[in-house]
């Protein structure tokens, strides 16, 4: 299976192919890599990439992930080009903006009547200690804000609504 997979905002392909069971050959920049993958939680990874022991934590955030191996984290989006093609050839574009995990509301970086660019940071929630800028999935104008700063969100709470 083919997938785009950026990581701080460099975009490369790769490919994966499974080998057996949570055994894989994936190609990235023309290397060809074996990985064995366990799973022990379900934000844990746990891996053995060319012989070579690693452990990843791994958290939905956003459209992507923020993944955190040695310490480090940063945020990683992967697609699925067949989806993505799918996606934009049904025009499924929404002004909702919601959560992807439980947090608080840090800061409302637009006020209701703003007009915002598709990408355009509207909202701050700090989730696992970190906080993520929340950005408008369309072109728009503000039309609501459902939260309020300091409030606790759970997973999938509506935040932001955006209109076209």
């Amino acid at each position: 299976m083919k997938y785009e997979i950026t990581i701080g905002g460099t975009t490369r392909n790769v490919d994966i192919e499974p080998t057996g069971e949570g055994r894989y050959r994936v190609w990235w920049e023309g290397e060809s890599h074996e990985v064995d993958l366990l799973k022990p939680s379900p934000e844990a990874y746990q891996m053995l990439i060319d012989g070579e022991s690693w452990e990843a934590g791994c958290v939905a955030v956003g459209d992507g992930y923020l993944v955190d191996v040695m310490g480090l984290s940063t945020e990683v989006v992967v697609v699925d080009p067949r989806r993505r093609a799918l996606k934009l050839a049904a025009g499924t574009a929404t002004g909702m903006l919601s959560t992807q995990m439980p947090g608080r509301v840090v800061r409302l970086i637009a006020k209701v009547g703003d007009v915002v660019k598709k990408g355009q940071p509207v909202i701050v929630v700090e989730a696992m200690k970190m906080e993520n800028e929340m950005k408008s999935p369309i072109d728009g104008t503000v039309a609501e804000i459902l939260v309020t700063e300091g409030q606790a969100v759970e997973a999938g709470t509506k935040l932001v609504r955006v209109e076209a």
